[in-house]
């Protein structure tokens, strides 16, 4: 048998589950959760095209993933997936959301069957931008699962750069000369904060909604400049 790996944040064996985790901030929180001993679970939507590749991507590290279809609108299809994950695994231990749109209600028509999945607490992550409402969902959902000993937490930002990706690359160098840290926030960013969120020293953060973009925002809120 082949002993897990050590890793610094203590997330070996962990079961997690990341929604639309095969593209964006949603692939690079898988990736972390893999590089640190987790079996991630990616859902995926017909037709993805990235799948494979994010498979490839995966592969090879101390953890392991799989790729399973979802609808979050269909509650129906959420529950049917957390129970399956619960028959499978015996368990679920982090749930991160990589919100790829600003609709979060429909998480709170699965808090029930969500919550029941985890056998022995667990965290919950919403990932995506700060024009998502999350502070309203986040609240909901901590007050809700935290009889559950499940802590939820949301990690925004204001823009990532995605390399060659970028949809305006311009906008990108003149944010990042902008930015106190010298650079936009990048997805592994994201990730590293999510992670860090998932660990079992951050059992007592509960409800909050933390932005990582290097400074960016305390530009905006007060008017300073570098």
């Amino acid at each position: 048998m082949i002993e897990p790996v050590n890793t610094r944040l203590g997330l070996d064996g962990k079961i997690a589950l990341v929604t639309s985790g095969t593209h964006g901030l949603g692939l690079a929180v898988a990736g972390k959760l893999c590089d640190n001993g987790a079996h991630v679970i990616l859902t995926t939507s017909p037709g993805d095209v990235d799948a494979e590749r994010a498979m490839l991507v995966l592969g090879g590290k101390p953890g392991s993933a799989s790729v399973a279809p979802l609808d979050l609108h269909d509650e129906h299809a959420v529950r049917s997936l957390l129970e399956q994950v619960k028959l499978e695994r015996g368990r679920l231990d982090l749930f991160v959301h990589h919100a790829v749109s600003p609709d979060l209600t429909p998480l709170l028509n699965v808090v029930e069957p969500l919550a029941k999945a985890f056998v022995d607490g667990g965290r919950v992550v919403i990932a995506g931008y700060t024009v998502t409402p999350v502070h309203g969902v986040i609240r909901t959902l901590a007050l809700e699962m935290a009889w559950y000993r499940v802590a939820v937490n949301a990690v925004v930002t204001t823009v990532i750069d995605n390399g060659p990706m970028n949809i305006d690359p311009e906008m990108v160098d003149r944010l990042a000369i902008k930015s106190p840290s010298g650079r936009v926030t990048v997805p592994e960013d994201v990730a590293n904060a999510v992670a860090l969120l998932c660990t079992e020293e951050a059992a007592w953060i509960q409800g909050q909604v933390i932005t990582v973009d290097g400074g960016l925002e305390l530009l905006e809120r007060w008017g300073e400049t570098r």
